[in-house]
């Protein structure tokens, strides 16, 4: 079984890729010419963010692994 202290890591970790992977998305949908795909890395994105916040919350103790509050 993982310690507190490593599953903090492993989240703090996760939140960290999440974040790099939103900021690629919101240059990425700044630099698409096509319209469609422009919109779709903006959606990108906007998940992406939506995870990252999850996972804060996770790593926060404000809920627990359900999503349920504490």
């Amino acid at each position: 079984m993982q310690q507190n202290g490593e599953k903090d890591e492993i989240l703090s970790t996760l939140v960290s890729v999440e974040d790099l992977a939103e900021k690629k998305a919101k240059i990425y949908s700044r630099l698409l010419t096509d319209a469609t795909l422009a919109k779709d890395m903006e959606e990108l994105a906007l998940r992406h963010s939506k995870r990252k916040q999850a996972l804060e919350r996770l790593l926060n103790g404000k809920t627990n692994a359900k999503g349920e509050e504490e």
